[in-house]
Formats: C-alpha cells, sequence, structure tokens
C-alpha cells in the first residue's frame, strides 16, 4: 500500500532520492558504491541491477525487440531506439557552444569538441600524422594498406575514402560545381578548376629541367 499512498521515506544521504521501500534503497545505495552484483557470463561486464544485466544480454543474443518504423533499423535498447528515432526527427539536443553546430547524441558532440581544442591522440605509427578520432585514424590507415572499401558501380574504380568516391562519381553523372567567374569553364574538381585559374593570372609553376622553358602544366 506504501506504493501506491506515493510515501517515500527512505532518502538517500547522498543525492538525496527517495525511495518507499528500504531495499529500494539499498540497491540504489550499490550505484553509489560501485557495487556491481550481476555478472555477464558472456563478456564478464558486471551491473549494478539485474534488469539492466538482463537488457545486456540481448546484446549478445542478438533480441532487438525495438524497430524503427521509418527505416526499419532493430535496436536492443529502447534507450538506443529513441536515440536513432531523433535522427528521423530532426532533433539535436546538444550544440557546440564554440560554432554553434548541433547534433542528435552526445557522443558526437564530445567528438566534436576535439576539432576545437585541436587535441590529437590519435597517430599514425607509419607517417605521425595524428587525428582526434580513432575511426579517423583507421580510415588513414586503409590508405596505408592500400585498402579501398569503396567501388564505382559505373568502371569498378576502387577508393579508400567514401568521399573520393563520391566525387569520381559525379565525373560519370557530369555534375560540374566548380565554375570559372573569368571564362565560366566548370569542373568536377575544385583542385581542377585551380589549376585552371593559374592560366587566367598567367602562373607558371612548372619548369623544363633542359631548357629552362616555364609551363603552366607538366
Amino acid at each position: 500500500m506504501v506504493i501506491h499512498s506515493g510515501v517515500k521515506n527512505h532518502n538517500c544521504d547522498i543525492c538525496g532520492k527517495a525511495f518507499t521501500m528500504t531495499s529500494s534503497l539499498k540497491r540504489h545505495m550499490d550505484i553509489h558504491a560501485g557495487v556491481k552484483h550481476h555478472t555477464c557470463h558472456v563478456c564478464g561486464r558486471a551491473f549494478t541491477r539485474k534488469g539492466v544485466l538482463k537488457l545486456h544480454m540481448d546484446m549478445h543474443v542478438g533480441i532487438k525487440n525495438h524497430e524503427c518504423d521509418v527505416c526499419g533499423k532493430a535496436f536492443t535498447k529502447n534507450g538506443g531506439f529513441m536515440l536513432h528515432m531523433d535522427i528521423h526527427a530532426g532533433i539535436k539536443n546538444h550544440s557546440c557552444d564554440v560554432c554553434g553546430k548541433a547534433f542528435t547524441r552526445k557522443g558526437h558532440l564530445k567528438h566534436h569538441m576535439l576539432i576545437h581544442t585541436g587535441v590529437k591522440n590519435h597517430t599514425c605509427d607509419i607517417c605521425d600524422k595524428a587525428f582526434t578520432m580513432t575511426r579517423n585514424l583507421e580510415r588513414h590507415m586503409d590508405i596505408h594498406a592500400g585498402v579501398k572499401h569503396h567501388t564505382c558501380h559505373a568502371c569498378g574504380r576502387a577508393f579508400t575514402r567514401k568521399g573520393d568516391l563520391k566525387v569520381h562519381m559525379d565525373i560519370h553523372a557530369g555534375i560540374k560545381n566548380h565554375t570559372c567567374d573569368v571564362c565560366g569553364k566548370a569542373f568536377t574538381r575544385k583542385g581542377n578548376l585551380k589549376l585552371h585559374m593559374d592560366i587566367h593570372v598567367g602562373v607558371k609553376n612548372h619548369t623544363c629541367d633542359y631548357v629552362g622553358v616555364h609551363s603552366l602544366r607538366r
């Protein structure tokens, strides 16, 4: 009857949260003490609450009861499902105090902040180039390894980065978003436009090793 009456006489001395029963307060105190009685027999990860362990076990057995009605993606936990739905709804509650860019997840904002702080803790063992995030280093390592996951379905050419494939696909589609302000000639790549502009300004960066004549192109 205490539950129905809403009376909560058992208060946590640390955070002030109140409970109707002594047993509930005791379980709550385990959180503050870091006590984790419930251990996963698969990976060894421990949890304070039995219910949280049960949800965790769903990950190992592949149970995903929370399915998105928009794209069909399924999730083990309701929390992950709700965060995913924010993406479809365009909800971004986590904003950068520096540039104002907003994110759906707090973790994404945390990674974004590394850009502003300039902290780069992930360094390539081969060329010493440093990155703010692990995934950026992993993509960079693909360059050294010659790994090319992104393949053009039109000609079969493969690329290490998805962005490079996207630029390449513009060639097949005939998309030329980079236009010369002087003559109106358009290019698929920004780099090609930059080289083209050298013609108008008369820049000659390439010299013949034999006769010393300067040229716009190699």
